[in-house]
């Protein structure tokens, strides 16, 4: 059945699809009905239902009434967006239809399925559903698409196993590199102090100075950073100079370095080493072949407080393979290691090996307790034994202690230029964006090795060939293309004001300078990835997100919370749902056919980040009594801390609402994962009935305003 109708020239021209989904939606919804409602909704020209819009019949059907009847924005009532949405979006490009301009309506999982039971129930949400996807798409504009170019060049900071492995790999495929090394000579800083790494280590620099494509850069560092991915300029301060170097990507290879001992100690400095200065002894005594201290050898695994909370990896291994050389040189000596726990990797791996040979060679393991380090005197170390809980004391010539690896000096500085995040320890860590593919841009940035954590060598090298491949991958672009949402700034509003760039989880806001007082906020298009935490903090409203702005969402509530969409006498909740999580989850309540009120209507939201105490009044005006909002759990949030920044805010608004006589307990944050189906129906059903309790004490509940809303007209747009 199809209706049609001329619409007002101010509105859009608008075509709704309705999928009868064989009979899961037809068998519960009367989608003849829904389709004569959906015609007389504002902009609506054009409304048909068949069995599967999705089939290749139905999609030739669809892209032949767009083209027919000039459709300019195109809905389709259907199943889960997630599902389909990426199917349809292709018809819109054969017709040249802006991908924004298509919207998926959920009626299938969010009507037909959560009332089965009741028909005229299901009809009435998913005409609901309908209403608020009509009002966004009516209120919509397109995302422009951004294009970027790519330099294929790249630029390693570090000279270690892993850098000089990267920029191997990257020159054999064509591109050049660029390595910037602190130290006076490359490859010298190693974590890893056995021969066989330092002696590989040695062969690629060696093919390294030699590549043509590979320049290297020693006693050199970065000082500024600038651009976006794909074509980034980066100074280069060398011996006094600065010189400024082109890259599409940028890969950070430092190296960790053991933490210095110090002199600052009571214990006897001549006696006691680091592992890198007992290092040098056995060199210097392995070329004398006059070993002296060797008779007496204690080693302290773990040797300090911070490395025994997080293990450097690469001590365990070191240590062992010094101790059998300590064996090799004074085969009477008597070597006790003293360890807490042992990191030697898998069963079966070379370190194991070293393990059991050294207890044939007679060295002692004795494990002590983190409560109860090894204490080092004028002659002994003392330490418990865990077993007999009696003390033991280890006479000694050399003490060993392993000290943990910490990050290079600069790894703060360095943090700041490229925009990358530092973990408690100080290591760099890389962003990981967790969105689905083309949602987003790579920032062409990498991190490897003990750049973020402390590395042995078979990892530094797989590490090293995995990101050589990604930068590769990324390089060979042509251009990079941007065509999904991204925050857009009206500069004659910006106030300048700083709010924007403080919270970009991405850093793709920065403030510019301007004539006159001012600064203004720039959007650097191929870092943004379209979160709307910067809509939200600006104070006058200067930034908005295609699909969702300060037009659409509040025109969705509004359509939302018509009167008449909802059964009398009970709450009305609006639940804003994160898509990564909540809006998951209430799709899978659907379909597990979870018992669900009529009076809760969802709106499905980007991220968390874009959940705005200004909707959530509005929605409060507009006559909802009750405010679900429904977030990502913490430390899970796809674009970094958005739930976190939900939170804060909620928090915030809960203090407002109650100052100003409102309960706060009407206004609701739960942290939800995809997969939280019947826990998501089961808080909504909670929250109802936490509501209708309270109408039922006080004889109703007090809302806010209510300012109607007719079908026959545009949804109220928020006030600016």
């Amino acid at each position: 059945m199809s209706a049609d109708r001329t619409s007002p020239e101010s509105l859009p021209r608008v075509g709704v699809f309705i999928c009868e989904c064989g009979d899961k939606i037809s068998g519960v919804v009367d989608v003849e009905e829904l389709c004569r409602c959906a015609a007389r909704l504002p902009g609506v020209v054009h409304a048909v239902h068949e069995p599967y819009p999705c089939s290749r019949d139905g999609m030739l059907r669809m892209q032949h009434a767009i083209e027919e009847l000039n459709l300019e924005r195109v809905l389709v009532a259907g199943c889960a967006p997630r599902l389909v949405e990426k199917l349809f979006r292709r018809v819109a490009r054969t017709v040249n239809l802006e991908a924004g301009y298509l919207n998926i309506a959920n009626i299938r999982e969010g009507a037909a399925y959560i009332h089965a039971a009741d028909p005229e129930a299901a009809l009435n949400k998913a005409l609901t559903i309908l209403e608020m996807s009509v009002a966004r798409l009516t209120t919509t504009h397109a995302a422009r698409v951004h294009t970027g170019q790519v330099t294929r060049a790249a630029l390693i900071l570090g000279s270690g196993l892993s850098g000089l492995t990267a920029a191997l790999a990257l020159a054999e495929q064509g591109i050049p590199v660029t390595v910037v090394e602190p130290a006076e000579q490359a490859g010298e800083n190693l974590p890893d102090l056995s021969a066989s790494t330092r002696e590989l280590t040695r062969e690629r620099l060696q093919t390294a100075l030699n590549h043509p494509r590979i320049k290297i850069l020693t006693r050199a560092r970065l000082t500024a950073v600038q651009g976006h991915p794909g074509e980034y300029e980066a100074w280069v301060q060398q011996r006094g100079q600065t010189s400024i170097v082109t890259a599409g990507a940028i890969i950070v290879a430092n190296v960790a370095h053991p933490k210095s001992l110090g002199s600052s100690h009571w214990f006897d400095r001549s006696r006691v080493k680091t592992q890198v200065e007992f290092e040098q002894e056995l060199v210097n005594a392995a070329e004398s072949g006059t070993p002296s201290g060797f008779d007496r050898v204690v080693m302290i695994f773990c040797a300090e407080e911070a490395q025994r909370q997080r293990c450097s990896r690469v001590c365990c291994a070191t240590g062992i393979r010094q101790a059998l050389r300590v064996k090799k040189l004074n085969p009477n000596a008597e070597i006790t290691v003293l360890f807490r726990d042992l990191y030697l990797g898998a069963p079966g791996s070379p370190h194991e090996a070293d393990l059991l040979q050294a207890r044939k060679q007679g060295i002692t393991f004795f494990r002590y307790r983190r409560d109860h380090p090894p204490v080092i005197g004028n002659d002994t170390v003392d330490v418990l034994d865990t077993l007999t809980g009696e003390p033991v004391c280890l006479p000694f010539e050399r003490v060993v202690m392993t000290m943990p690896l910490v990050p290079e000096d600069d790894t703060r500085s360095l943090a700041a230029l490229l925009g990358l995040p530092q973990d408690e320890d100080g290591f760099l860590a890389e962003p990981r964006v967790r969105l689905r593919p083309g949602r987003y841009v790579d920032p062409g940035i990498y991190v490897l090795g003990s750049a973020q954590h402390p590395a042995d060598t078979t990892e530094a090298l797989f590490q090293a060939y995995l990101t050589s491949a990604r930068a590769v991958r990324f390089l060979n672009q042509e251009n990079i293309l941007v065509d999904t949402p991204v925050a857009e700034i009206d500069a004659t509003l910006c106030t300048g004001c700083g709010n924007c760039p403080q919270v970009c989880p991405t850093y793709a806001i920065a403030l510019e300078r301007r004539d006159g007082i001012l600064s203004v906020s720039e959007v650097d298009a191929l870092r943004c990835i379209g979160c709307g935490n910067c809509v939200v903090v600006c104070p006058v409203k200067a930034i908005t997100l295609p699909g969702w702005d300060n037009v659409e969402i509040p025109a969705q509530i509004s359509a939302a919370l018509m009167p008449e969409n909802f059964k009398p006498g009970e709450p009305h909740i609006l639940v804003l749902a994160c898509e990564w999580s909540a809006a998951g989850a209430a799709e899978l309540a659907g379909s597990r056919r979870a018992d669900l009120p009529e009076n809760a209507v969802l709106l499905r939201m980007n991220c968390s980040a874009r959940f705005d105490p200004y909707h959530i009044l509005w929605a409060f005006l507009q006559g909802a009594d009750g405010v679900l909002l429904g977030a990502c759990p913490p430390g899970e949030c796809h674009y970094g801390m958005g739930n976190l920044y939900a939170r804060e805010r909620v928090e915030v608004l809960k203090k407002e609402l109650s100052a100003h006589g409102m309960d706060p307990r009407r206004l609701r944050l739960e942290f939800l994962s995809v997969a939280d189906g019947l826990l998501f129906a089961r808080i909504v059903n909670e929250f109802m009935e936490e509501l209708e309790g309270r109408m039922t004490d006080r004889g109703q509940m007090p809302t806010g305003v209510k300012i109607p809303v007719r079908r026959e007209s545009p949804s109220t747009p928020f006030p600016a």
